[in-house]
This record gives structure tokens, C-alpha cells and sequence, in this order.
């Protein structure tokens, strides 16, 4: 007579493998949830670091043609290719806080002043912000002498502490 062997996995040894497969399945979700988050953390501070080194650049030539470091109003200007949004809304824009208000140095000559707001929607729908600030170049007077300062900006917002540049 043959002897007829089983071929299949018991009851108790798929319940087994299932148990360990929830157990796994319930520490990696958050794991990689974290995961996903620090990524696009680390996305937009690198993007951000590249419209800043953009922003240098442009002054830089700038400081070449004129003498004196301005920087332009919208950061995104700097930049090869303009940063859109899809249809979902998610991307990068840059919203207007001031229209590039003139001020007056110490000799009533006028400088300008603007404030943009660059956004981004990630794919979760969450919305982050920072803030550019630009002010331009104004003419000072020190120990009577009378000289140029140079134009500048701060970044503010989330990885950034609005340090002046």
C-alpha cells in the first residue's frame, strides 16, 4: 500500500504566520509613515538651499554689473525654471506680503523693502511656509564718511532661523 503524505500547511501553522505578519505589518506602517515624513523634510530644505544658492548667485552677478549686492524680490525668479503646482494643489508658489515698499536711508534716498511668503503643499495636503524678507541697498554715513551697504535677506520658517544673509 502507498503511503499518502500531506503537502499543505496545518491550521495552526497559517494562524502562526499570520499573527507574525500582523506584528510586522504593525511596527512598519508608522515606521515607514516617518519615513515619508523626514524625506519631504529633507526635500524641501533641500530645495530651499537651492533657491538660496540661486539667490547668491543672481546678487553675486549683480555685484559684478553694479558694484552693489541686490537681491530680487521673488526668490523664485532666481531659479532656472519656475516651480509649479499640479492639479491637487501640491508644490511650490510664492504668495506677496508687501508690494517692494520703498524706505528712506540717511540721506532720504530710497531703498526697497519686500516680504514674499514661499509656500508648499506636500502630498499629505499640509501646507508649510517661510518667509523672504529683502531689503536693498541704502547709503549710510560713519565717522562722516558716506558709503553703499550692501543689499540683503532673511529666510524664516521651518528649518531656518531668519538669519540674515
Amino acid at each position: 500500500m502507498n503511503k499518502q503524505t500531506s503537502k499543505g500547511f496545518t491550521l495552526v501553522e497559517l494562524i502562526i504566520v499570520m499573527v507574525l505578519l500582523g506584528i510586522l505589518a504593525a511596527v512598519a506602517v508608522p515606521r515607514m509613515s516617518q519615513s515619508i515624513i523626514a524625506s519631504e523634510e529633507a526635500a524641501e530644505q533641500k530645495f530651499l538651499a537651492n533657491v538660496i544658492s540661486a539667490i547668491e548667485v543672481q546678487a553675486n552677478d549683480e555685484f559684478v554689473r553694479n558694484s552693489r549686492k541686490q537681491y530680487i524680490i521673488d526668490p523664485f525668479d532666481a531659479l532656472d525654471k519656475r516651480p509649479t503646482r499640479d492639479s491637487n494643489g501640491e508644490g511650490w508658489w510664492t504668495e506677496n506680503r508687501s508690494d517692494g515698499n520703498d524706505c528712506c536711508d540717511s540721506r532720504g534716498r530710497d531703498y526697497q523693502r519686500s516680504s514674499i511668503d514661499i509656500r508648499h503643499r506636500r502630498n499629505d495636503g499640509s501646507e508649510y511656509s517661510w518667509n523672504y524678507q529683502t531689503v536693498g541697498p541704502r547709503y549710510r554715513r560713519d565717522n562722516n564718511e558716506e558709503y553703499v551697504e550692501q543689499g540683503e535677506y532673511s529666510i524664516s520658517g521651518p528649518g531656518f532661523n531668519g538669519q540674515t544673509y
